[in-house]
């Protein structure tokens, strides 16, 4: 179909669909300037790579990882957000984390084949692009050590009396200390380590940073900053300690190679990015030297009480970027169908429509301030036993995607 009438037939089906929503979803026509990073992105996350408990063998896996990139392919999608290092462990060959229990069985146990570069390997025969998503700072869902591996770097710490502050244990989970210079030095030796290895084409943070926001467990490393003459507030400090962490994993990524892409994924909440994980997402967009791509998760329909799409996005977009900064947004498809718990009056938004996911890429593909979309994730798109509204929402949405 020719691009002139597309945009037309967009904008007619838009005038019959867009009751019950925001007012302006559409602004203008689907923007001409499109350029070759956009993205038409899909997160493929931890639990959709497991091997379920089975022996990890590598032909299983390969048929798994064709199967995901046809879809993928078949679709429209141009990008994969592989979920490398969920866990301070790893989806592929490293000196550094012990292999992921999630392909090992175990944490630590032997996987006699490497799952990012099969990934790597599929993607790139047919013209998709993978990230490498890493989760900096979070070691483990669980306050129980023993689920680590003797070789876990978070575990060395743990084990090493004088190193032990380099970890955080809060009432449920396990986590680096972003105030650490050495919890720095490891994950940005763990991003080295890939980039040396692997032909990936970007490297992807999600949005676990600090880890509590109350003053106890980092005072000591806050106190010897002030002592030392530092004059930043608790909160200034720490952002700042997020920031130089992101600031050199884009000074690496860009040694490595140019082209490579260095992207954020935040919160949609702009408010807790800053206050509560402390996200510098204003001095990160601003200014050159930290990210390429910032890409909040907009998790919220059209008819969300507290956030809804358009006005949230619109926040987004008011945030000053400098021109190396592109903006696209991470879009719910795991809420098709669903109750959305948080949304108030809107909570049943995902269960009487089948076109959210539709209209929110159109309002994308109208504004030439964003340059794309990422979907999470892939098993609420593609697995078998997907709800109706979700395959519903596939199809109406494939025209869009496909654009």
């Amino acid at each position: 179909m020719k691009k002139t009438a597309f945009v037309i037939l967009l904008t007619v089906l838009f005038a019959f669909c867009s009751c019950n929503t925001e007012k302006s979803e559409i602004k203008s026509e689907p923007a001409e300037n499109k350029e070759t990073e956009y993205f038409k992105a899909v997160w493929l996350n931890y639990n959709e790579l497991s091997m379920s408990g089975a022996e990890p063998d590598e032909n299983v896996f390969r048929n798994k990882a064709q199967e995901i990139i046809s879809e993928l392919s078949e679709h429209g999608f141009n990008r994969i957000i592989m979920q490398v290092r969920p866990f301070s462990d790893a989806f592929y060959n490293s000196e550094i984390f012990p292999s992921s229990r999630y392909l090992a069985g175990v944490q630590g146990g032997n996987v006699p084949f490497d799952a990012l570069e099969i990934m790597l390997d599929e993607a790139h025969k047919r013209g998709i692009k993978l990230d490498a998503w890493i989760n900096p700072y979070r070691v483990l869902y669980s306050i129980d050590i023993n689920l680590l591996s003797e070789n876990n770097p978070a575990k060395i710490f743990l084990n090493d009396e004088s190193k032990q502050k380099n970890v955080v244990i809060t009432d449920n989970a396990v986590y680096y200390n972003p105030a650490k210079s050495e919890v720095k030095k490891l994950i940005v030796d763990g991003v080295r380590e890939i980039l040396d290895n692997y032909d990936v084409d970007g490297i992807h943070f999600d949005d676990y940073f600090y880890p509590p926001t109350d003053s106890g467990f980092d005072f000591g490393d806050y106190s010897v900053y002030v002592s030392e003459g530092g004059r930043l507030s608790l909160d200034d400090w720490r952002r700042e300690n997020v920031s130089a962490l992101i600031s050199e994993i884009y000074s690496l990524v860009k040694s490595k190679n140019e082209n490579l892409i260095f992207s954020v994924s935040p919160m949609g909440n702009i408010d807790k990015d800053y206050n509560s994980c402390y996200a510098d997402i204003y001095k990160w967009c601003a200014e050159e030297g930290y990210i390429d791509y910032i890409i909040p998760q907009l998790y919220f329909g059209f008819e969300n009480e507290n956030m809804p799409y358009i006005s949230t996005a619109e926040k987004w977009l008011e945030i000053e970027r400098c021109k190396y900064v592109n903006i696209a947004f991470g879009l719910a498809f795991y809420k098709c169908g669903r109750e959305d718990t948080y949304a108030g009056t809107g909570s049943e938004e995902w269960i009487n429509n089948e076109n959210i996911i539709e209209r929110q890429i159109r309002y994308i593909l109208s504004n030439d301030k964003i340059s794309g979309f990422c979907l999470y994730s892939y098993s609420y798109i593609f697995s078998e036993n997907i709800n109706e509204n979700c395959k519903k929402e596939l199809q109406n949405a494939e025209s869009v995607i496909q654009y």
